[in-house]
């Protein structure tokens, strides 16, 4: 259950690479906000994660790819880590790094892609975790692997040291720095293949390598293809190579960088990158061990998969002076292998407060989204219950056209509900203040229990591209008794943008409505 404000609904580890097939989460998890950000793409309640870098050739300028930039900053987050230390890695300390008068992260990529990251920012979804997303995201939208992506980063408080590959180092300190975030050598010059299959080199901030004036719209391509593919391995064996960092200027200007990698076993390793097969499959392996590089204190989680089947915006309104519960929300069930066309209906089956019955409520289609890999369709429901049974779990029951039906009960545990603290949404409102938006939540709280907490996660401003979120406690009043509830309200006085991104939990003791 949930409500935003104005509807507006947390040794370095280098990790091999896991199959994307493991079993869905138990609900709720902690990982539900940013499993709907990975794969909502497009339809209902999508979440438009993947709207600047779909088509992968989407820029936001001319010349300009985000699917590259989106890679590019997440490998310059991980690139100060080191595995000896047990520090740094993707952490998002790259926000802190941005101004840091070395030119490690010289370029419009990373500011532009932190800006458009900042949204997703919340206490339930680490800007870390966010940019790590953002290597799975781009890469598939430009036709290539699913990299499986963790979740569990934990976002950085101030920057790291100075450390990202730069086009003028020597061979040897390649081959250090890339060590010390726990690559080979070999591999090495496959991290900087798969890297480069997109985007290119911009005159703006490497003159020396591309001449202003040199190239179409000021930057050089790193090959003709805007798609995830191994063209820049083929280009560079076959003799045929555009890279502006093998190629032109740049090997004057002793800044022929992916050509002193890529020549640095006798081209032994980047040959082997022009099959195809051997490319993605690597490339899938190496970006995830690269988005997976995290300081010693992370414990990163299985690599997220969709449920088959999510509950959404669940919701317990009191109603009709405290007899009845009004029980509403939607089932998400994905249609991936199973077509809703095979879906004749989707029920809920929920158990009263004491564990007891079988009581069932229909659903009708609200909706359809998809992911770059899945589909989904949205079924909505609401109905009538006792406020003295209540509820305190649920099933979904799927029947498909054949007449067989399918139980879904969250890995065994059933789908849980509590009624101790229920937030009252048709009684929680945002109103003008004398220039600020004052908050009132309202919830109701079952007797004999009579206190209970507004915890507020406030995205704050700061002199960088991210906000800092804190998190403030209201202690809630008691208004008036309704039926078997104590009715209570918090208030608190936003600022600015906080009414639309603020997001906010109440809580009686152990019991939470989130």
């Amino acid at each position: 259950m949930g409500f935003g404000v104005m509807n507006k609904i947390l040794i370095l580890v280098i990790s091999q690479c896991l199959h994307w097939a493991v079993a869905a989460p138990t609900w709720p998890s902690f990982v539900d906000e940013l499993e709907d950000i990975m794969m909502l793409n497009t339809g209902y309640r999508a979440r438009g994660f993947a709207d600047p870098v779909t088509p992968c050739s989407k820029g936001a300028g001319p010349g300009r790819v985000t699917a590259a930039e989106f890679i590019r900053t997440a490998f310059h987050d991980m690139a100060t880590g080191n595995v000896f230390l047990g520090t740094g890695g993707l952490d998002a300390s790259i926000v802190f790094e941005l101004n840091n008068g070395g030119g490690d992260n010289i370029g419009q990529a990373f500011p532009t892609s932190l800006t458009y990251f900042a949204p997703y920012l919340t206490s339930r979804s680490s800007m870390a975790d966010i940019i790590a997303m953002s290597m799975y995201t781009a890469v598939r939208a430009c036709g290539g692997p699913v990299i499986p992506f963790r979740t569990g980063r934990v976002d950085a408080t101030e920057a790291g040291p100075p450390g990202v590959p730069l086009p003028q180092n020597s061979l040897f300190t390649f081959q250090n720095q890339f060590a010390r975030t726990g690559f080979d050598a070999t591999q090495m010059i496959q991290v900087v293949a798969c890297g480069h299959t997109l985007g290119g080199v911009h005159a703006e901030n490497f003159p020396q390598i591309v001449p202003v004036g040199s190239a179409p719209d000021d930057v050089k391509q790193f090959d003709n293809t805007a798609k995830f593919d191994n063209k820049i391995a083929t280009d560079y064996v076959s003799g045929q190579s555009t890279d502006p960092l093998v190629v032109g200027p740049s090997q004057a200007a002793r800044r022929a960088s992916d050509l002193l990698v890529f020549n640095s076993d006798d081209n032994a390793t980047i040959t082997t990158m022009t099959d195809p097969n051997y490319f993605t499959n690597t490339c899938k392996s190496l970006l995830q061990k690269m988005i997976d590089v995290v300081p010693a204190s992370v414990t990163l989680t299985d690599p997220l998969v969709p449920y088959d089947v999510k509950p959404v915006a669940l919701q317990l309104t009191l109603q009709n002076g405290g007899s009845e519960i009004t029980f509403s929300g939607e089932i998400r069930v994905r249609t991936t292998t199973r077509p809703a066309s095979q879906i004749s209906s989707v029920q809920v089956v929920y158990k009263d407060r004491t564990g007891a019955g079988s009581n069932t409520i229909s659903t009708s289609v609200k909706g359809t989204a998809a992911g770059f890999d899945d589909s989904f369709n949205f079924y909505a429901f609401s109905a009538p219950i006792s406020s003295q049974s209540s509820i305190s779990s649920f099933t979904v029951l799927i029947t498909l056209a054949s007449g067989a039906t399918e139980s879904y009960d969250n890995n065994g545990a059933g789908f849980p509900m509590q009624d101790t603290i229920m937030l009252q949404k048709p009684q929680s409102c945002v109103t003008d203040s004398g220039g600020q938006k004052l908050l009132t939540v309202t919830a109701a709280v079952r007797l004999p229990a009579t206190s209970a907490e507004l915890t507020l996660s406030l995205k704050v401003p700061r002199d960088v591209i991210t906000p800092e979120l804190q998190s403030q406690t209201v202690t809630m009043s008691q208004k008036t008794i309704v039926g078997p509830y104590n009715i209570v309200t918090g208030t608190y006085l936003l600022e600015g943008s906080q009414a639309e991104n603020t997001k906010f939990d109440v809580s009686a003791g152990q019991a939470k409505d989130t």
